[in-house]
């Protein structure tokens, strides 16, 4: 007979597809693909007038789905919110006869303390605590997101993170004995598997890019992305090599780049993508950029960006505080790692010497990146992860 799961997500965004809905959305795929049957609660804060649009396009695999408005951590009241959401859950476990509980985003954990006999899992999809240190919120909202990360990791039988780093820096906050599973953040393969297998020849060729060795930045233009140290590098390799060609690929304003890459005139291509554009775009690059500072939120992480780079067949050029990319390339083995994000001439020799050498054998050195991502940074290999935890328990049979 099949046991009961419930998911809870605390501050769902309704109508719109964010990087922790759409994990959510997986979760439930999976979990009912292995054998639940899911339940889940949406708590949400704000927009209310986007329901209908949210129900009309949820199409996730559970047997009933629940939208609960919960009062906002910014009124003061999380202790009452805290309380009202858990009766929610508890009439739901009640009625349904929940077996275990997962919660997605450890603010959605404090909704489980009328239930304390049902087992719990949490998914950390990172720790908020440095997110609001670094936007400067009040030491109270700081405060509770601290007891949330103590009372997950106190209740939870089972942990999942979406990276090492993570799993290894929330230790700080308390012990935990529950056993921990990484499911890293999975890039959408398919439109990278739809791709003709001429499409890398046909984009080069349209924009006469057959002899270039093209880099790549695709993403965001904001500070803690790195852009500044991105094109500073990339000047750095075209000052050594005018073979050099860099593609900017974002529908942020590039006015100031665009600045900062005058000498490069003629040598570069900035584009504005829709989603399904980027697959086809980013097959004509040799190496993509993943560059962070050293901070909490970004060695915690898990960009889904140097997946895509390595979909594509693109080496990819990190920081080692870019998140587990540093461990994707360690796995692969292939891609560079820089020891800092200020460059002496002879980081860039030794970086130019590894990129040509990439490029030299193509063919090969893109067929082990593809290998590797398409292995294991699909959802398919954290549905495995998935059925081995609820194994481990016992929820499942083995």
């Amino acid at each position: 007979m099949k046991k009961n799961l419930l998911i809870i997500q605390h501050v769902y965004p309704l109508g719109q597809n964010t990087g922790d809905k759409i994990r959510t959305m997986n979760m439930i795929k999976s979990l009912n693909n292995i054998g639940f049957n899911v339940y889940f609660i949406a708590f949400f804060t704000r927009g209310l007038r986007r329901i209908f649009k949210e129900k009309v396009s949820y199409h996730a695999a559970s047997r009933k789905v629940f939208y609960i408005y919960s009062l906002p951590n910014r009124l003061y009241l999380n202790k009452l919110a805290a309380w009202l959401r858990s009766l929610a859950v508890w009439m739901v476990c009640r009625y349904y006869k929940i077996d275990v509980i997962q919660a997605e985003l450890t603010h959605s954990v404090s909704s489980t303390k009328l239930v304390p006999e049902i087992p719990l899992v949490t998914d950390f999809h990172a720790d908020f605590v440095p997110e609001l240190e670094m936007r400067s919120f009040s030491n109270y909202n700081i405060n509770c997101a601290k007891q949330d990360n103590m009372y997950a990791l106190k209740r939870s039988v089972r942990t999942i993170t979406v990276s090492q780093n993570l799993h290894r820096n929330l230790s700080v906050y308390c012990d935990s004995n529950a056993v921990n599973y990484v499911l890293p953040c999975n890039f959408d393969a398919q439109p990278f598997r739809e791709l003709p297998s001429d499409i890398r020849q046909r984009m080069r060729r349209k924009y006469m890019l057959e002899d270039r060795i093209v880099l790549c930045y695709s993403g965001g233009l904001h500070v803690w992305q790195c852009i500044e140290e991105t094109i500073t590098i990339i000047l750095q390799l075209y000052r050594k090599n005018s073979r050099y060609f860099f593609c900017l690929y974002t529908c942020d304003d590039t006015t100031e780049v665009e600045y900062k890459l005058r000498s490069m005139k003629g040598n570069y291509m900035i584009k504005k993508l829709s989603r399904s554009e980027v697959p086809a775009y980013l097959s004509l690059i040799d190496a993509g950029f993943v560059l962070r500072k050293d901070s909490p939120v970004n060695t915690n992480a898990s960009p889904t960006k140097s997946a895509e780079y390595f979909a594509a067949g693109a080496m990819v050029i990190a920081s080692r505080y870019a998140g587990d990319v540093p461990d994707m390339i360690r796995d692969a083995g292939q891609g560079i790692i820089l020891p800092c994000l200020s460059l002496t001439d002879k980081d860039i020799d030794q970086l130019d010497k590894a990129v040509i050498t990439y490029c030299r054998d193509y063919d090969f050195n893109s067929k082990i990146v593809k290998d590797y991502v398409f292995q294991n940074r699909i959802w398919t290999y954290n549905e495995e992860k998935l059925r081995s935890l609820y194994q481990d328990i016992g929820l499942l049979p083995v």
